[in-house]
């Protein structure tokens, strides 16, 4: 008769962290979460594997796949469960129950966000400044901003502008500023046109001031990618806009995160679903986190890597038959029906509780 198997004592006696360290993986501490290169592809990049030790599981936001210490033993040896099971009991996972691989050592390694320079900073401050005042007398942008439910308060509280695509350079000279320095942080192209020439440009704002840049295309074309940033790490959009919340929604993209401060939410966005460990990190310190990813397969699957991170402090909301809340602007009572979503999440929550 063929064995039970207890997997719940399986998880308790070999740690995932120390299974998969003892394959010579190196984790990096992020927050309650540790990061690393997956075997499972050419992981040249930002690191993908994410592991989750208060949940003891893993997951890779390229391969999409993730599990327990069991799966990750099966995918990485091509053995069946079983098989699995006794690789991990045999104690040929380079001696899993020890605390750390003889030849590998766990490292602890702080995420640091890059600081900007003086010259930077005032480059940087200069575009956001001349981009929202061209917003307030574009009617085209104004227009289109209106469209999707943003009101006057919402644009002028997040400094939201417009790129005409051929003022910054003149605007930078006026003011004294390095050209060069533009240029290097992405304001710029080498032509002297900006980099965000004809987009809505929304900055993310820190203790009042600009730290990075993203740009929707007014219109649509085929050619033209629909959304361009600055280089470099892409920060969680919004997250200067808390004041010491203890809940926050969690949203997908940039008109997702503007259609909830129109709404005066507390909320973030993502600007995908590759839920990277710096901004895992950045969503530590919040004890409620209500996700509104988009409903389609990417959107669930950055659901189920977050519920992974942060357990019972999440709270899904299923959105009334749209994709995203972007899509709920747009309806004269999209307010209110994401409201009772809310409502619904929280129903949900206390009964599984």
């Amino acid at each position: 008769m063929t064995r039970m198997i207890d997997t719940e004592r399986l998880r308790h006696d070999y740690p995932i962290a120390r299974i998969i360290t003892s394959y010579g993986i190196t984790l990096r501490s992020c927050g309650r979460t540790l990061v690393g290169r997956c075997p499972f592809h050419q992981d040249r990049g930002r690191p993908n594997l994410v592991v989750y030790p208060e949940t003891q599981s893993w997951f890779c936001f390229r391969c999409d796949i993730g599990g327990d210490v069991i799966s990750f033993v099966e995918h990485l040896e091509h053995l069946s469960f079983r098989d699995a099971v006794a690789r991990l009991t045999s104690g040929e996972t380079s001696n899993a129950r020890r605390t750390t691989s003889p030849a590998v050592k766990m490292q602890i390694v702080p995420h640091r966000q890059r600081a900007l320079g003086p010259a930077q900073r005032a480059c940087l401050s200069a575009a956001v400044d001349l981009y929202h005042n061209r917003l307030l007398s574009e009617p085209d942008a104004l227009a289109y901003l209106d469209g999707r439910g943003i009101d006057r308060t919402t644009l002028l509280r997040c400094r939201i502008g417009f790129a005409a695509g051929n003022e910054l350079v003149t605007y930078l000279q006026w003011s004294g500023l390095p050209i060069a320095t533009a240029i290097g942080m992405g304001l710029l192209r080498h032509d002297g046109r900006d980099f965000l020439a004809g987009r809505i440009v929304v900055p993310e704002l820190r203790a009042g001031q600009p730290i990075w840049l993203i740009g929707r295309v007014l219109g649509s074309s085929p050619n033209v990618p629909r959304y361009l940033a600055l280089p470099g790490r892409k920060p969680l959009l919004g997250l200067g806009a808390l004041n010491n919340e203890r809940s926050v929604f969690v949203s997908e993209g940039v008109f997702d995160w503007l259609t909830l401060r129109v709404w005066n939410y507390p909320a973030v966005a993502l600007g995908g679903t590759h839920v990277r460990s710096s901004l895992l990190r950045a969503l530590e310190p919040f004890t409620r986190i209500y996700l509104v990813l988009d409903s389609d397969e990417a959107g669930q699957a950055g659901t189920r890597a977050l519920i992974g991170a942060f357990g019972d402090r999440i709270r899904p909301v299923t959105l009334p038959g749209v994709k995203d809340v972007a899509d709920l602007a747009r309806m004269p009572d999209g307010r209110e029906r994401f409201s009772r979503a809310v409502a619904e999440s929280e129903r949900l929550s206390a009964l599984a509780a």
